[in-house]
């Protein structure tokens, strides 16, 4: 019996999503052979069986996510049955809790049975407040007898929800305290009575039962069109806001970590960027001259002359082939250049690999291939790691100049606009002349502002 684990397909993964199985359950599984396609933080890639066998049990089903090494499959040897306990999976639903104490039920109920009740919630305050008191008074201010300071702070706020329920008048215009007996108060509730209209006949100038009955027997005689005393407590219906009209998009696990780590970037790496203008007249006339000689399938871009030129200038500034990491600078031995490619719903980064060793043939090649990889899902993890500085091109879309956000773990990302047609002063004459819009982002952690003009210079 094989499990069949979930891989980890980059360096920043921590959990994958199981996208579609490419076996059933019970089928034969051969060594080698793509199994199931797993969604990562970077790209969809397709997963090969580590054994071959019978697909016994799919452990995690299709849209289910897994943290990495946790089993998504068990493949036997055929004649072995599956296992019939489960490992804990995506999925799952956790153990029941355990019931709240009886006590705490039945606490939370009172509140409800006494609502219509003014007086019984003086009478549930006074308890809890004495509660509290006696407690306090008992521990001596520090200890806390019943299990800890949870006890006496659930007695508090039970006191303070108690006093919050009951509904105070408005303070008198004169300033002074109203007094009401809790029966009074309860009638002018029932009967929208203010008893701010209303002088109490009790000792001290209380407001009574009988006030309020009098009080109310006045409103109720009085004819419908004449106006009526305000109520105590006006409800305002709080103003429907009007629905907005949007379409919420969930996010796939790869858009969700693409929007994460660039954040992150953005916001821990202190960004500074370097902007220059190259002049593109020879490399135009190389490409063209080199794409009439070889085949059109082994033809040449203006990215490829540029990341040519770029592997070269890191060669001659180490400092810019680095990263942070944990207080250090981390110079990297090798040139792996990340290409930026957008797709409808997601950005990638295929990686060359020692891109300053290969000619500009073989990145010509590599470079259509990874990109073909990466557009239809069947790229390797392998295709996106080991980035040590990266391109992104937006020249084809008649983009002048953008910043671009470094891409982790990278120090330094090369943003490339579109090549102009551009009037250019040259041996003091006005020529006509090809220029294209650079600008060098750079983690200013790792390198400075004169290395940044200095690599753009060798790149140019």
């Amino acid at each position: 019996m094989a499990d069949v684990q979930m891989p980890r397909l980059s360096d920043s993964m921590e959990t994958g999503k199981v996208l579609r199985w490419l076996k059933k359950e019970g089928e034969e599984v051969k060594k080698g052979e793509p199994l199931v396609e797993i969604e990562s933080d970077k790209a969809n890639i397709e997963v090969e069986a580590y054994a071959s066998g019978k697909l016994n049990k799919i452990v995690v089903p299709e849209g289910e996510s897994a943290p990495i090494g946790a089993v998504i499959a068990e493949i036997g040897d055929g004649g072995a049955a599956p296992r019939t306990e489960k490992p804990a999976g995506p999925g799952e639903q956790a153990p029941a809790a355990e019931p709240e104490p009886k006590a705490k039920a039945v606490s939370a109920e009172a509140p409800k049975a006494q609502a219509a009740r003014p007086e019984a919630h003086v009478a549930q305050a006074d308890k809890a407040m004495a509660a509290t008191a006696q407690q306090a008074a008992d521990s001596g201010g520090e200890q806390y007898p019943h299990g800890g300071p949870d006890d006496r702070t659930e007695v508090g706020a039970a006191a303070q929800a108690a006093l919050s329920a009951i509904r105070r008048p408005a303070a008198p215009e004169n300033g002074e305290r109203q007094r009401v007996s809790p029966v009074a108060r309860r009638l002018a509730e029932e009967h929208g009575v203010d008893l701010r209209q209303i002088q109490g006949s009790g000792p001290g100038g209380r407001i009574t039962k009988e006030d309020v009955e009098a009080a109310a027997a006045r409103v109720e005689r009085q004819p419908a069109s004449a106006p009526t005393a305000a109520p105590a407590r006006e409800e305002r219906q709080p103003t429907p806001r009007p629905k907005e009209d949007v379409e919420v998009v969930e996010l796939s696990k790869m858009q969700t970590t693409i929007a994460m780590r660039l954040a992150q970037s953005k916001f821990s790496a202190p960004h500074f960027y370097v902007t220059s203008e190259i002049a593109m007249d020879d490399a135009v006339r190389l490409r063209q001259m080199f794409n009439e000689a070889v085949d059109r399938s082994e033809a040449i871009s203006i990215n490829d002359l540029i990341v040519k030129a770029v592997a070269l200038a890191l060669t001659k500034f180490p400092e810019v082939n680095a990263s942070w990491a944990d207080g250090r600078i981390e110079r990297k031995r090798d040139i792996n250049i990340g290409i930026a490619v957008g797709l409808p719903d997601r950005l990638i980064v295929p990686v060359l690999r020692n891109a300053d060793q290969k000619s500009l043939q073989d990145i010509a090649r590599e470079s259509k291939q990874l990109i073909e990889r990466a557009r239809t899902n069947k790229a390797a993890a392998q295709d996106y790691l080991g980035n040590t500085f990266s391109i992104s091109n937006l020249g084809m879309y008649d983009v002048d100049q953008f910043t671009a956000i470094i891409n982790p773990p990278d120090s330094g990302i090369l943003a490339v606009g579109s090549i102009e047609d551009k009037a250019v002063v040259k041996d003091g004459q006005v020529v006509p002349g090809k220029r294209m819009r650079v600008t060098l982002s750079v983690d200013h952690r790792v390198f400075y502002g004169v290395t940044a003009a200095q690599f753009l210079q060798e790149v140019l």
